[in-house]
């Protein structure tokens, strides 16, 4: 894969934002039949509580932008900001306790179900299959020493593949309503709990964008922070 200067200036970004937004109105290029939005989530039940700051490359409509975002959840709250590369906000998303809600400042960006940027946010960054043990039996994560697992959480299919030397998260597929996306977790930082990807590419073949983002800064937060 091609690798990703985060410091070039991006060209054209409106557009390709738009070109998101379409994507993401709930029909595809092909077909007006609607797509089915991800299933709720509960951001109280997600670990750990974080900030995230990271640079954004993103793909949609034949067309590239380079950005910037910042993802906080804390307790039932999760939010995420989308930023151009000067800083200006562009589009504010929050999960608040199962209310979700968003606030677009560029014409066009209203358009966009928030109900998918929160589901690659949360597939991305707050985990999926239970890594100790396959929900609901008992049985180990990783049946005869087999690196894949799968687990069914609310409306949503997971299959998960970690890399058998480390034990790291390479590969997480999420399927709903016929919609699959495919995350690669292309690289790790941290020791123990504070064990984060911080470099994670999504690609969703049929809503047709993909993006990459690479983790600038992950911090942890206390109570009260």
């Amino acid at each position: 894969m091609p690798r990703r200067d985060f410091r070039a200036p991006t060209l054209r970004a409106f557009a390709t934002l738009l070109a998101f937004a379409a994507l993401l109105a709930g029909t595809t290029c092909h077909s007006r039949a609607p797509i089915p939005a991800p299933g709720p989530i509960d951001p109280a039940s997600l670990t750990p509580d974080a900030r995230i700051e990271q640079s954004l490359w993103l793909k949609a409509g034949g067309r590239s932008f380079l950005g910037r975002g910042v993802v906080q959840k804390r307790g039932s709250r999760l939010d995420l900001l989308v930023l151009a590369p000067t800083g200006n906000r562009l589009l504010t998303v929050r999960d608040d306790g199962g209310t979700v809600t968003s606030e677009a400042r560029a014409a066009g960006l209203e358009r966009l179900d928030p109900r998918f940027l929160l589901a690659d946010v949360r597939w991305a960054f707050f985990g999926g299959c239970d890594r100790t043990a396959v929900a609901g039996t008992g049985a180990p994560a990783h049946p005869n020493g087999s690196p894949e697992r799968t687990c069914v959480i609310g409306r949503t299919a997971v299959r998960e593949v970690d890399d058998p030397a480390t034990g790291d998260l390479l590969h997480r597929e999420v399927s709903w309503g016929g919609v699959t996306a495919h995350l690669d977790f292309l690289q790790w930082a941290g020791e123990g709990a504070d064990r984060h990807p911080i470099k994670v590419r999504l690609e969703n073949e049929r809503l047709g964008y993909e993006w990459e983002v690479q983790v600038d800064g992950w911090k942890r937060l206390g109570p009260g922070e």
